[in-house]
């Protein structure tokens, strides 16, 4: 009787499991089948996001699940575009993301695929195909209306281990060295919809000819053509001639640092910079650089030694005769990158000559991309603003005040622009909203440079004994420039000194 009643006991218990297992079942698949609805109508695109440096815009599912900050990201000479399908806190189960970056090394759809299978344990490639931007109706030749080619999206269906995890990647090789790529992910197991969201993204592609950046490679190209040397002033002259002199203030006037550099040919009569900028402060920040490049730019070498608050740092930037550019850096660990220049694309110790062409070429606005001395990229446009006294006018501020950041400006602006020969303007197109303004004299030559960043500063042309009266803690840098220049030459090995202690 006790054993019955125990075999019942049992056997009660094992349907209760039983029912509590099958219901567990049924709720899962339920929630699978909730998302997988949520999933399907959640395909709503956002309004087309621009990326104005790159002439483009494209559509990215939002809403319904969706997250997104709908704009583009700039990091490490990328700007990136996200959106997440989030239904529930903490579940992630698709990503759409495009990437667009600047100087991508030259490289082939297929092994741009296969870095992708490599990526991901157990995955491979079980389809390819071509979308003709464009030109959705799919015909044989992907023209214009002016019969020229366009960029044509090339992608790949990418399947993981498991059966409900899928990728579709697609990438497109635009002008300048840059490149697009296009990638959705997901892991509900709905291959068809994410087939078609990768389909409506890249559908909702949108390119156009970037004409300021073909301008800007044409003014470059004047550069390199006619010679660094015919660009400096400094030629012929004795070394104490070569040197410039900045005075940095802050938006109350005060002196806060100032910049040391010097140009010219070399012994090996190459093209030669150096440079040394001090911000004097709670967070002091110093940064040394050395330069040199071939007369045509072809090739160059760029090494540099920053400490800040974020500690000491160096970088070497060289670029080689395939227009490979290596960016070493050398900080807690040792880092090492390579980029493809475009036409476009110079260092920001050349950036007054961009000024100077201008003028020769008569053309009034440009956008290149400016190499920094760690080796960072950034889209710039570079605009001409009337000079002179009738533009010391409150409409002339107005286009002077541009892109925002007037409030920040001193009646001194005003007075800048009267008196200057020349004033450039250059937005940095990182998503930022800094800006420079450069006011030239009569020989061309920077007088005045206004930084707007978090705050605004002033770099006003001085000379040595004013930088001394001002920073006297900094009076070893002074006395030792000579020879620091001297050490900025490249020796005919293609070595370089190393950088002197600051």
């Amino acid at each position: 009787m006790l054993a019955l009643s125990m075999n019942g006991t049992y056997e009660t218990r094992r349907h209760l499991v039983q029912k509590m297992v099958f219901f567990g079942l049924f709720i899962a698949v339920l929630l699978i089948a909730y998302f997988i609805v949520i999933w399907r109508s959640a395909i709503v695109l956002s309004e087309p996001i621009e990326l104005n440096c790159a002439s483009l815009s494209v559509c990215i599912p939002a809403g319904n699940g969706w997250r997104s900050e709908k704009q583009w990201k700039y990091q490490q000479n990328t700007f990136a575009l996200d959106s997440f399908f989030n239904p529930s806190p903490g579940s992630i189960t698709a990503i759409v993301s495009c990437r667009y970056t600047l100087a991508a090394m030259e490289t082939t759809p297929e092994a741009l695929f296969e870095e992708k299978v490599s990526a991901i344990s157990g995955s491979k490639i079980v389809k390819t195909g071509r979308i003709e931007t464009g030109n959705p109706t799919g015909s044989s030749a992907a023209k214009d209306q002016q019969n020229r080619s366009l960029p044509i999206i090339e992608w790949a269906h990418i399947e993981g281990s498991k059966a409900s995890f899928d990728m579709f990647f697609g990438t497109v090789q635009l002008p300048n060295n840059r490149r697009l790529d296009i990638e959705v992910y997901q892991d509900m197991g709905d291959i068809g919809l994410a087939e078609d969201i990768f389909k409506s993204v890249t559908e909702s592609l949108k390119l156009t000819d970037n004409q300021l950046l073909e301008a800007g490679s044409k003014i470059i190209a004047e550069i390199k053509s006619k010679g660094l040397d015919s660009f400096s002033a400094y030629a012929g002259k004795k070394q104490k001639d070569q040197e410039n002199f900045f005075l940095v203030k802050d938006a109350g006037g005060r002196a806060v640092g100032f910049i040391m550099e010097a140009m010219g040919p070399n012994k090996q009569k190459q093209f030669a910079a150096w440079s040394y900028y001090y911000i004097r402060g709670r967070y002091e920040y110093k940064q040394i650089t050395f330069f040199q490049s071939g007369n045509n730019l072809d090739e160059f070498a760029w090494k540099s030694e920053t400490s800040g608050p974020g500690g000491r740092r160096g970088a070497e930037v060289v670029l080689d005769k395939d227009g490979i550019m290596t960016v070493s850096e050398f900080g807690l660990r040792a880092e090492e990158s390579n980029y493809q220049i475009g036409p476009a694309a110079i260092p920001d110790v050349l950036d007054k000559f961009l000024f100077s062409q201008m003028l020769d070429s008569d053309q009034k606005e440009i956008s290149v991309d400016i190499i920094e001395a760690d080796g960072k990229i950034t889209p710039v446009l570079i605009s001409r603003i009337e000079a002179g006294p009738s533009a010391a006018s409150p409409a002339a501020s107005a286009r002077a005040n541009k892109g925002g950041g007037g409030k920040n400006r001193s009646s001194g602006v005003d007075a800048a622009l009267e008196e200057a020969a020349y004033v450039f303007r250059m937005d940095l197109l990182d998503g930022r909203g800094f800006y420079q303004q450069v006011y030239l004299d009569d020989q061309r030559q920077i007088s005045r440079i206004l930084l707007q960043q978090e705050s605004t500063y002033t770099f006003e042309r001085t000379d040595a004994e004013n930088i001394l009266s001002e920073f006297p803690e900094q009076g070893h840098i002074l006395q030792k420039k000579d020879k620091i220049l001297e050490q900025s030459q490249l020796q005919e090995n293609g070595e370089q000194q190393p950088a002197a202690s600051y």
